[in-house]
């Protein structure tokens, strides 16, 4: 990522350098990081850019890869690299039928389209595993506000086999706080001054989640790039090159890409398929370079990957100075003031990391990662 924060630390005004390799990296086969953008809309559905637009809007960004979602339209054909971005297609499906529209699930992966099965989310997660594709439960939970009245969570929890969910959508969260126009005005020109991270019940949501089975934790913009309207002010919100410098979702891939559009597709699909993946807010500096893995017996694991206990070794590195807390289950146990975090891990159970920063006068999510699994040795 290129984006470059104006975010200083209550505790130090200096920036650190950052970090270009990992100790990771020497233990195992080297992983390539690539910074991504999923969850976004385009002409083709009620998003205000083309292909062509978002492509050279996601490379002024500094983004390798990107994902558009399109409402319940998919268009695998664009798939394909545009200068220096790769530009894959997928799908926003929901029931349009439904009121309210709830159940709205991202798609990625898949070459026929699935709209066909929006009315049971179960038969539709069901056909995109059938293509090979990944599901992610979009804005799970949502908040709403006096403009933004409307809301569009996942109600139907009984669902099976779905990939992960959308841990923070950062349109989700600047709609909630819209209660006065003057806000609303403000917040289209700094949404940084209110926005804060994933919502708590949503964290609370997918420790429960991965506490039964591994759910991927994904992060996205739901940017349309489209002209709001507030009584008399109107306002063209967040184009797309400033929408691809907030929430990202960043991979670790065993190889590099090569150009080679199939393979390349072939390593971002299984990277979020595996959760060797982040959720970033590059907003507040880049995220690129951080690592969270664990060694036990010279087996190493990374985001994503399960290590039989007990005595993990877990260890955390981000690029800038940060809050860094370590969470079991959901629960601190341990945290830090700085770019590392060392702690080994005695019981079994779902090892996550969290990193905040100080900005505009709080501290803010900054680095979601997806967890390690840490399971008991059988006796």
């Amino acid at each position: 990522m290129k984006t470059k924060s104006k975010a200083q630390s209550p505790k130090s005004k200096a920036q650190s350098p950052k970090l270009k390799t990992q100790p990771m990296d020497s233990i195992n086969p080297p992983w390539h990081e690539y910074a991504g953008h999923i969850h976004f809309h385009t002409t083709y559905s009620d998003g205000s850019g083309d292909f062509e637009t978002i492509a050279r809007a996601a490379e002024e960004a500094g983004l390798d890869f990107v994902i558009t979602t399109d409402h319940n339209r998919l268009a695998p054909e664009a798939d394909g690299r545009r200068s220096t971005v790769l530009v894959l297609v997928g799908e926003e499906v929901n029931d349009k039928t439904r009121k309210p529209e709830v159940n709205h699930l991202l798609v990625a992966g898949v070459e026929q389209d699935v709209f066909g099965y929006a009315k049971d989310p179960q038969a539709l997660i069901n056909a995109v595993a059938a293509q090979g594709g990944l599901s992610f439960l979009a804005h799970p939970i949502e908040h709403n506000s006096r403009y933004f009245p409307e809301r569009f969570p996942w109600v139907d929890w009984q669902v099976q086999g779905y990939d992960g969910i959308e841990l923070w959508n950062f349109m989700s969260e600047c709609k909630a706080h819209v209660n006065r126009k003057a806000v609303g005005l403000l917040l289209s020109f700094r949404p940084q001054l209110f926005v804060r991270g994933p919502w708590p019940e949503v964290l609370a949501l997918w420790d429960r989640l991965t506490a039964q089975r591994p759910v991927v934790a994904i992060g996205g913009s739901d940017n349309h790039a489209g002209t709001y309207r507030l009584g008399p002010l109107t306002r063209h919100v967040f184009p797309y090159a400033f929408g691809f410098r907030t929430v990202n979702t960043h991979i670790l891939t065993p190889q590099p890409f090569t150009g080679d559009l199939a393979h390349d597709r072939r390593l971002v699909y299984e990277a979020l398929r595996a959760g060797h993946c982040w959720v970033g807010y590059d907003l507040l500096g880049s995220t690129m370079g951080f690592r969270f893995w664990g060694r036990r017996n010279g087996q190493v694991a990374i985001m994503g990957d399960t290590l039989p206990g007990p005595a993990v070794e877990l260890e955390a590195s981000v690029p800038r100075w940060a809050r860094l807390r370590l969470l079991r289950d959901g629960q601190p146990v341990a945290q830090t003031w700085g770019r590392r975090l060392r702690y080994t891990a005695t019981a079994p159970g779902v090892y996550r990391v969290e990193a905040r920063r100080w900005a505009w006068g709080l501290w803010r999510g900054w680095i979601f990662s997806n967890p390690i699994y840490m399971r008991a040795t059988p006796s």
